[in-house]
């Protein structure tokens, strides 16, 4: 049983990203994640590690898929800051494994005109069973 994560065709860390327009995106090798800053100019927020995700053992119990949407801002040291889930599907069974998928993403800060900048950060993670 695999477990993948969509949100572009990407390979990152044995799971399959899809992009979304908020979401994990890859180019010659660097990773990082779209946001905006308070100004609402888009943004690169670069990955530095993740990693990989758990599915929750009572979910592959059950067979269960679905998705869970968190936003979060990463301020001009890298920090994750105000983590908190939007929407998830079905509620609250990925929603754990997805708050700890993302504390413990190390990143960058994002820069505009070479400085760091503030970010808010949306982001889908899709939970799915591969055979």
């Amino acid at each position: 049983m695999k477990i993948s994560l969509y949100l572009t065709h990407v390979f990152f860390a044995s799971f399959l990203f899809m992009l979304s327009s908020h979401g994990l995106a890859q180019e010659k090798g660097s990773n990082w994640i779209e946001g905006t800053t308070p100004s609402g100019e888009d943004v690169r927020v670069p990955i530095v590690s993740a990693k990989p995700l758990k599915y929750p053992r009572r979910a592959e119990r059950l067979g269960a898929e679905g998705y869970v949407s968190v936003a979060f801002d990463v301020d001009e040291a890298g920090e994750v800051v105000d983590l908190r889930i939007i929407d998830s599907k079905p509620r609250i069974l990925f929603d754990k494994s997805a708050l700890t998928y993302v504390k413990k993403m190390r990143l960058d800060p994002a820069t505009l005109e070479g400085a760091p900048v503030y970010a808010s950060v949306t982001l889908t993670l899709k939970f799915a069973i591969n055979d």
